[in-house]
């Protein structure tokens, strides 16, 4: 029998800095033992300490610090093995929507089982086994659902989640509200089922959980209850009406207990008067079950006890030890060839899939050859031949920022947020989901962009040279580069897609004013005039401003304004574009573009790297 040990488990955390600090005890003196096959759920009142209390026995508790000793099957975890036996459900179904059931599992089955202890074919009966426990093989080949195209339901995606953690076949499972936002009966549903799995396969099973019903609530084995600064019951939940009613606490008649439970624990900060009286209450039920605990000694705890805990604030308290998980000491699955592959296909799939961002692209490749290359179309003669080529060549490379990078900015945060669940569990190394996603969004980038510049170089009559034509691709090609790697550093730093959103524009906002069309290059002033030097639409325009303009001559004869520029390099040279020829200038903007991707792995890498704390 597996089992989960506490004692005088406590975090806390830090507030203010220096001599002024102190520390907050979230959770303090917290003593229990859970056994393989319960099913016990956490309740408390807001803000009471239930996925605190949750994250700090899954070992997935971030910041602060951890007290007391946690042990599993009788030792300290492990911080080699234990989040791998460990399977934790977030309150957020985090799953891609383009995939079916069946296959986000199988994803899950190939990262996170042992390539030398499961086979192809043993991994494909496990993802079967794993949704007949759950209910899913009606829905296999169901996509989990997006935007404009409805999936599974509620429930079944909840199942989903639960399924991509307990297909490893791990030996411990927490969930973290897994009935929020679910009716009454898809909630039963799920609970009840993780009561079958939890006797099933010998798995130790908590839940944090907020107002369940009675159904759900007596299907729990044994509940902890949390107030505000301390346990106040932790037992079997037929027992805990009978345990309340004998310290003057009586559900009403017809009441769900868990109701009248939270009612009781909670603290009303909306009335002066009220939250003296609910202050008082929780008081009492805490030095009540203080005392219960204490008068019941060993037999209790041999039953499984939790001890009471009392958050204060303690000025003088001195800052415990802490241990980290070191995740350079993981072990991983699978070898790196094949890891890659796997998100590689996995990164295909989902964007063969996505029709509407498919058919976006090519709608506004097609659209962009019409509108700039007819605008290009007639053919000027002097000063206005050079002034349009000029415009044309800007106005490419602009659009190979921003149409490029914007678009792929919210698809990259949504993958970041799935990827920081899969790697909290050991799935796949940093490198491979780079690079994977790298090697999904630059052929598609690539592809669409340079369709429609071929076109418009013809359309907008460019020099029709060989050399120059395959000097205009390569030019532009690092210019898309450049801008998926701008987007991928800004998802990779900014919190959501909002931040992104703004920020990432402003940037490229930046690198358009002092591109060198729209202000010249050396008549800034020196504060700013460094700009040029980081900008890569500065140096792709050099580049391609020098290779179209080289050795034409325009057609002065005509001109009436008294303005003409009688050969290209005249308005290279009048513009100080001639600073670095075109293959120094494309080799600084490739430098660039293996910076941003090599910023935004460093980012990623130690961004979201998860440092938690083990006792």
């Amino acid at each position: 029998m597996r089992t989960l040990e506490f004692k005088d488990v406590g975090f806390s955390v830090k507030i203010g800095k220096g001599k002024d600090a102190t520390y907050k005890d979230i959770l303090s003196n917290i003593n229990g033992t859970v056994k393989s096959g319960e099913l016990v759920a956490i309740i408390g009142s807001s803000g009471a300490g239930k996925t605190t209390l949750l994250n700090v026995l899954s070992g997935r508790i971030l910041g602060g610090t951890v007290t007391g000793d946690i042990l599993f099957n009788g030792e300290k975890r492990d911080k080699k093995s234990f989040k791998r036996d460990v399977a934790y459900v977030e309150q957020d179904d985090l799953l891609f929507g383009t995939l079916t059931t069946k296959e986000t599992l199988s994803y899950a089955a190939d990262f996170r089982l042992h390539s030398s202890e499961y086979s192809a074919d043993k991994k494909a009966e496990r993802v079967k086994e794993v949704m007949k426990h759950l209910r899913l093989t009606k829905a296999e080949n169901t996509l989990i659902g997006f935007e404009g195209h409805k999936g599974l339901s509620g429930g079944e995606r909840k199942r989903v989640s639960i399924g991509v953690e307990i297909v490893t076949d791990p030996k411990m499972i927490m969930l973290d509200e897994p009935t929020s936002g679910l009716d009454s009966n898809s909630s039963e549903v799920i609970v009840k089922l993780m009561k079958n799995i939890a006797v099933k396969k010998n798995l130790i099973c908590m839940s944090s959980i907020h107002q369940p019903s009675s159904k759900i609530f007596y299907t729990f084995d044994k509940v902890i209850l949390l107030a505000p600064g301390g346990v106040v019951y932790f037992g079997s939940t037929r027992d805990v009406l009978e345990y309340f009613s004998s310290i003057g606490f009586e559900n009403p008649p017809l009441e769900n207990p868990a109701d009248f439970l939270i009612d009781i624990m909670t603290i009303d900060y909306e009335n002066e008067e009220n939250l003296q009286i609910s202050l008082d209450r929780v008081e009492l039920l805490k030095r009540s079950w203080s005392e219960y605990v204490s008068n019941n000694g060993d037999e209790y705890k041999s039953n499984t006890s939790i001890g009471n805990s009392l958050a204060s604030y303690n000025p003088g308290l001195s800052e415990p030890k802490e241990t980290t998980i070191d995740e350079p000491t993981e072990v991983w699955k699978n070898p790196w060839l094949a890891e890659f592959y796997t998100l590689l296909s996995r990164s295909w799939l989902r964007q063969r899939r996505d029709k509407s961002y498919m058919y976006a692209t090519a709608f506004s490749a097609v659209f962009v050859v019409v509108l700039i290359g007819f605008t290009f179309f007639r053919k000027a003669t002097g000063f206005s031949e050079a002034q349009n080529k000029l415009g044309l060549i800007f106005l490419l490379i602009v659009n190979c920022v921003f149409p490029v990078a914007m678009p792929v900015v919210p698809v990259l945060i949504e993958e970041r947020g799935i990827m920081t669940r899969e790697r909290a569990s050991g799935s796949y190394r940093m490198s491979t989901f780079l690079l994977s996603t790298i090697c999904t969004q630059v052929p598609l980038a690539l592809v669409s962009n340079l369709a429609s510049l071929t076109g418009i170089y013809f359309i907008g009559k460019l020099q029709y040279h060989t050399g120059k034509f395959f000097t205009f691709f390569a030019i532009y090609s690092v210019v898309i580069l450049n801008s998926l790697g701008v987007a991928l550093v800004f998802s990779s730093i900014s919190p959501n897609v909002q931040v992104a959103a703004m920020f990432t524009p402003l940037f490229l906002t930046v690198f358009v004013i002092y591109g060198g069309s729209l202000v010249n290059a050396v008549a800034v002033t020196p504060i700013l005039s460094w700009i040029r030097y980081i900008d890569y639409i500065y140096f792709s325009f050099t580049a391609a401003l020098q290779n179209e303009m080289g050795g034409l001559v325009f057609d002065c004869s005509t001109n009436t304004s008294g303005t003409c520029y009688p050969t290209g390099e005249s308005v290279v040279l009048s513009f100080n574009l001639n600073l670095r020829t075109i293959w120094e200038s494309f080799f600084i903007c490739l430098g660039m573009a293996i910076f941003y991707y090599l910023l935004a792995y460093w980012i990623l890498r130690f961004r979201t790297k998860p440092k938690y704390i083990l006792a």
